[in-house]
């Protein structure tokens, strides 16, 4: 199963659970308009009789041998008699309004996606630039774990209250995630142990789990809301003064409202934790596999699992959650955080030893837990600066240089799309030698504001000198000289800032730059534009740049839109438009690549467009359209991209910025294909 079955996956699961919601839903109907008829005839009693053809109906039945149907006739008859229908309507529809209005505020609630969650659990957001040696190694493991994976580096949160050892990652997109552990994780874990659980979490980010997850957590809410309305009205009515005989008769008829609605709200939660323990179980046993996969080290991961394990107990927290969304987060976190009844029947994950089996059979826990390295193992390389925590982190990558720079091969013109979202151990590897081999400097301004920005601006210079000119006067406008001046001498530290590492650079930037309040993204985003334009033409790596940034920064990038096309035929103009862009990159034979592509994508033959009609905002809209594909219409999209891109045997640095670009727009991450760093070597 590829990336985009996955994400269809995703999508026919939450068809599974809505399902299952109004399944819940009727049933919380049902029996809040029991209570509701009950209470009615406590507070109205007697009010008429029942009707002559109920006790006809029941005679009958007590005729046939049936007194239990008899007896329901006469109560049915009853109750419908004394309770007009009216108030069965009424209750019905202010039931479903609450519901539905519980629901759509917790959706509202959760409106900027990851960071909603983590505040909501008492998270808090790491510096780039944290002096303490867990949170660097951690912001370490993740950025490595992310440049793998071609995805934005997310922002990185920890849970300093919570002692147990947990984790989760959660987001409408894979580039607009968030990754989170607890402090337990943090000092329990080692580095093998903590990457372990990264992988994992990250697996959720690649397999279209966050979205689906945040989904449950606003749909859950509804149906348990309604039991903390019963609680509220019992607590109100606790301390109320006896008064006459009418007053007392409403009151107990309200008791009994509030008791039916607590018994709705056990009820509600039984709901919630069936729907979650259905959709979540499979989910986590997947995840667990690609986390094993993308680190090469099923020890690692079997290691933090058996860790929960050992912390487990009367003295130990595990992998609880203390936080008081515990219960209606309990689906995102990498370990169980809630303990509960019937644990076999309603438990989000699977039995720790299965996962442990699983992952690694024939695990000895003993031999394992005797010859770990300790969580402290390492830590005086990250307590001592980024130059040191390089090169910790980062050992692989000491030959990188000497390498020929070649290109990693996918084969075969499909070979992109089965590249998307398949991170591997090499693409950690090559990772490692990506960080490792951009100069200390940029790595350390894009970790943290405002340098973060001042890279943004920097990696837009251009080389020639004149034009660089009129972009510092533009910036020492919006911003002032000095930073102006902070910009153009990272441009001079960062070597002329090589083309290869702007990407790497962009992704590492981005949590810093989502940091800002939306005006000053936005007038960032124009700054970056005007320097774009500063020589009235804006060139392929000027496009690619914008295009990243927007896709991170524009307001409401944390939500990706709705699916609108399910062919590609449907936007074939726009398809066209950025096949074009692809031949034109290349040095062969535009006219054969652009024909080449066309061909992949199924799309009628046709004369490539010239070079000069492709303008910055005509690309830039085809691209905005594209990203409305389905999932599965995007890979013949991608498959066309590579077949222009390879047309002449070779992928050149511009075809690998552009093929990413495509792929970030679409919201399908792609993993670094370039071995080597070195800017000299690689074909521009």
């Amino acid at each position: 199963m590829d990336f985009f079955e996955h994400q269809e996956r995703a999508r026919r699961s939450t068809r599974w659970l809505i399902l299952l919601y109004l399944l819940a839903v009727a049933g919380i109907v049902l029996v809040v308009n029991a209570g509701v008829g009950l209470a009615w005839v406590m507070a109205a009693w007697p009010l008429d009789n029942v009707p002559a053809g109920t006790i006809s109906a029941a005679a009958r039945a007590i005729d046939r041998g049936a007194p239990g149907s008899a007896l329901g006739l006469l109560a049915g008859g009853y109750f419908l008699q004394v309770v007009p229908q009216k108030v069965y309507w009424a209750s019905t529809g202010l039931t479903l309004l609450v519901i539905l209005g519980a629901s759509l505020y917790k959706v509202g609630q959760l409106a900027e996606g990851g960071e909603s969650v983590a505040g909501m659990l008492g998270a808090a957001r790491v510096s780039g630039r944290s002096q303490d040696p867990l949170e660097r190694r951690l912001l370490n493991v993740v950025e490595e774990m992310a440049i793998a994976a071609g995805v934005s580096v997310p922002p990185v949160f920890v849970m300093n209250d919570e002692p147990g050892i947990n984790a989760f990652a959660a987001g409408y997109a894979p580039n607009q995630a968030v990754v989170a552990v607890t402090r337990g994780a943090l000092e329990q874990l080692n580095r093998d142990e903590l990457q372990g659980v990264i992988g994992h979490e990250f697996s959720h980010i690649l397999n279209g789990d966050m979205r689906l997850n945040i989904h449950l957590i606003g749909v859950l809410h509804g149906i348990v809301f309604v039991g903390q309305i019963g609680e509220f009205m019992l607590r109100s009515l606790r301390h109320k003064g006896s008064g006459s005989r009418d007053d007392t008769r409403v009151a107990a008829a309200l008791v009994l409202v509030g008791l039916v609605l607590m018994v709705v709200g056990y009820l509600g939660l039984f709901f919630a934790r069936l729907i979650k323990a259905a959709i979540s179980r499979q989910r986590e046993f997947l995840a667990d596999a690609s986390g094993v996969q993308f680190t090469r080290n099923p020890d690692g991961l079997a290691g933090a699992l058996d860790r929960i394990a050992a912390a487990s107990g009367a003295h130990g927290a595990g992998s609880e959650i203390r936080n008081l969304h515990a219960e209606e987060m309990s689906h995102l976190f990498f370990g169980q955080s809630v303990n509960m009844w019937f644990s076999g029947l309603f438990a989000t994950h699977p039995p720790l030893e299965e996962r442990i089996a699983r992952i690694r059979p024939g695990f000895a826990q003993t031999r394992y837990r005797r010859a770990r390295p300790q969580p402290a193992a390492g830590l005086e390389a990250y307590a001592a600066g980024s130059g040191a925590q390089a090169a910790a982190g980062f050992a692989a990558s000491a030959g990188a240089a000497a390498e020929a720079p070649t290109a990693q091969g996918w084969g075969a013109s499909n070979g992109l799309s089965a590249a998307v979202g398949r991170l591997g151990p090499d693409d950690v590897d090559m990772a490692r030698r990506v960080l490792g081999a951009i100069p200390a400097p940029l790595r350390d301004a894009a970790r943290g504001l405002p340098g973060a920005a001042h890279l943004a601006l920097a990696m837009a210079l251009d080389a020639d000198a004149a034009v660089r000119t009129a972009q510092r006067e533009l910036i020492e406008a919006a911003r002032g000289a000095g930073d102006a001046a902070a910009v153009f001498a990272l441009r001079e530290r960062g070597g002329a800032l090589a083309r290869a590492w702007v990407l790497p650079l962009t992704e590492l930037a981005l949590p810093a730059l989502k940091s800002l309040p939306q005006a000053e993204r936005d007038g960032l985003l124009a700054q970056l534009e005007s320097l774009a334009q500063a020589d009235r033409r804006v060139t392929l790596s000027e496009f690619v740049l914008l295009t990243f940034l927007r896709q991170g920064l524009r307001a409401g990038a944390g939500r990706p839109p709705a699916a609108r096309y399910r062919d590609l035929h449907e936007l074939e103009a726009d398809a066209q438009v950025l096949l074009a862009v692809l031949a034109h990159a290349g040095r062969g034979d535009t006219a054969s690549a652009y024909a080449q592509a066309l061909e992949a994508a199924g799309l009628v033959p046709a004369a490539v467009p010239e070079a000069a009609s492709l303008t910055l905002g005509r690309v830039g809209d085809a691209l905005e359209r594209l990203r409305l594909l389905a999932p599965l219409a995007k890979p013949r999209l991608l498959k066309a991209c590579l077949a222009a891109a390879e047309a002449d045997g070779v992928y050149r640095v511009a075809e690998v910025e552009l093929l990413r670009t495509v792929a970030a727009t679409l919201d399908c991450p792609l993993p670094p294909v370039i071995e080597s760093l070195d800017p000299a070597s690689l074909a521009a």
